[in-house]
């Protein structure tokens, strides 16, 4: 009854479970695929994860980047995917399976508080709980987030995602009841938003967005400015604090440039809102017409405002802005739906952190829900609601089939490297990530080549000289070993995966000294290699 009584009602007692248990029947497929090895966060998060071992290091999660315990430096600051993956870790060990199975908890949980914020936001407006259900289960099924939950490290989104959606929900619970609990839930979710991932900082704005359409809407009373402060200030005072923090304390890379150097796109503002013209009006043709997704998408910089993809983009955009104008009044929540796609895609949109990627398809993961805010708006009129069902069965049916099928391509790291290398054949990283897939099975020869095929294409990387002097070391040839392991380190001095394995090529060929050398440059960048440890000791007494 109390469960009943929170959610409002049987009809939703209904949905509810079918909402949560699509995800896991349309990625039950994916639960087995591996741990993707090479340039994927799977390594660096999770395998050389030091700090997932003990929860001794747990307040580091919160003052360190979230590669930290591998070595790495990020510009990313995580500590709820940290903490998630130190409890899996504890309690079933690191496979693969549990870490496919939170992903796709959280977006199920996900789907559930969509649906019931959507029921509290339209309550009254004579929209049936199967149309609200059914753009809910559209929405859960759709490709576009394939990218994140068939991997075992795409917790990110769905988790930041479902905390923000928690804090909106407690928000409308407490405006209609007034008890400061749910207040404190509101602002609990978005402290775990922020600690799940850094595009959680516009929440804020999403929520004033909320409580402005929805009052337009009838669901709140209008309340003055000064009403609006004081309910307000704590969310826009928490999102400068973490601002703050990020530029200051916890600014572990430059946090406003991922870019390792200046260039036409980092230099050039204009030329950064032309190309996310484009971006956005992409990512509005794959929410609806989802073919050609996949990762390591490349795209162009325009520099042109005349050429004929930004001039169209652009005339596309303009167009929803007068929608949003011309139902401002009519449909407020339709407005909030476009105003959430819009404000959500702001942190990844490069025009303030210049972020080293211009798309990726899971970043519209949050702000696709959005567009389930104008769906379920434009269902107020009977007959539009009927054309809608007619749409809305089908492209369930279709979404769920193509995420289905997509699955296998994030099978093991030699699947994704050939899935992409069908659209990015340019791509030096999906190079590098197939010529490890075939390293390990002992295809050396074949690895090789690719190995060199990435670094004719980007010599930037230190890792494909890495691993290809591993093979070199494999086949016993010393010297194109050492050669490659040296390009490593001059590409990045703190590589110290590099240092370790001149070490291990100098001890091999009886040169311990040297060999000691390397290894201690090694410690000193990352404390964490215990056999390195064990022999340094050995070799100072």
């Amino acid at each position: 009854m109390a469960l009943q009584k929170a959610v409002g009602g049987k009809r939703h007692i209904l949905w509810l479970p079918l909402i949560f248990i699509l995800p896991f029947i349309i990625y039950a497929n994916s639960l087995h695929n591996d741990f993707l090895r090479g340039g994927a966060d799977d390594e660096e998060i999770i395998l050389r994860n030091h700090y997932l071992r003990s929860w001794e290091f747990l307040p580091r999660y919160f003052t360190q980047n979230y590669k930290a315990g591998s070595g790495g430096i990020s510009n990313f600051w995580r500590p709820f995917q940290l903490a998630a993956y130190r409890f899996i870790a504890q309690f079933a060990g690191i496979k693969p399976l549990p870490f496919h199975i939170a992903s796709i908890l959280f977006h199920a949980l996900c789907g559930v508080f969509l649906y019931l914020i959507l029921s509290r936001l339209f309550h009254g407006k004579n929209i049936p709980r199967a149309f609200i259900g059914s753009t809910v289960l559209l929405w859960l099924a759709h490709p576009i987030h394939n990218e994140e939950l068939a991997v075992t490290s795409g917790i990110a989104s769905p988790s930041y995602l479902f905390w923000m959606l928690l804090a909106l929900y407690a928000f409308i619970r407490f405006k209609k009841g007034g008890r400061i609990g749910w207040y404190a839930v509101s602002l609990s979710g978005f402290a775990f938003s922020l600690f799940s991932k850094e595009s959680a900082v516009i929440f804020p704005a999403l929520l004033l967005g909320m409580h402005f359409f929805g009052a337009r809407s009838g669901l709140f009373s209008k309340q003055g400015p000064a009403a609006l402060f004081k309910q307000h200030a704590a969310f826009w005072l928490m999102s400068a604090f973490y601002v703050l923090s990020r530029l200051t304390f916890l600014n572990f890379s430059n946090t406003l440039n991922f870019y390792g150097q200046a260039n036409i796109f980092t230099e050039n503002f204009i030329y950064r809102l032309y190309t996310l013209f484009t971006v956005l009006v992409r990512g509005l043709k794959i929410l609806f017409f989802p073919a050609g997704l996949h990762p390591e998408s490349s795209w162009p910089v325009f520099t042109d405002f005349f050429s004929i993809q930004v001039l169209f983009s652009a005339l596309i955009l303009a167009a929803l802005l007068i929608l949003f104008a011309v139902n401002y009044k009519k449909r407020p929540l339709f407005a909030f739906g476009l105003f959430w796609l819009f404000v959500s895609y702001l942190p990844m949109s490069n025009l303030i952190a210049k972020i080293n990627a211009i798309v990726w398809d899971h970043w519209f993961y949050a702000p696709s829900a959005g567009i389930l805010f104008c769906l379920v708006s434009l269902a107020e009129g009977r007959n539009t609601r009927r054309a809608a069902f007619v749409i809305l069965v089908p492209a369930i049916i279709i979404f769920s089939g193509l995420t289905i099928s997509r699955n296998k391509y994030w099978k093991d790291t030699e699947a994704v490297s050939r899935f992409i290398l069908r659209y990015e054949p340019r791509s030096a990283k999906t190079w590098n990530n197939l010529a490890i897939s075939l390293d390990s099975k002992g295809q050396y020869m074949e690895a090789i080549n690719h190995y060199l095929k990435a670094i004719s294409i980007s010599d930037t990387y230190a890792q494909s000289h890495h691993n290809l002097a591993n093979t070199y070391l494999r086949l016993r040839q010393y010297d194109l070993a050492e050669k490659e392991y040296l390009k490593a380190i001059e590409l990045d001095a703190a590589f110290y995966h590099s240092h370790a394995g001149l070490g291990n090529l100098y001890l091999m060929k009886g040169m311990e000294d040297r060999a000691a050398d390397h290894f201690r440059k090694a410690l000193a960048i990352y404390p964490y290699l215990p056999e390195i440890r064990k022999f340094l000791e050995r070799n100072d007494r």
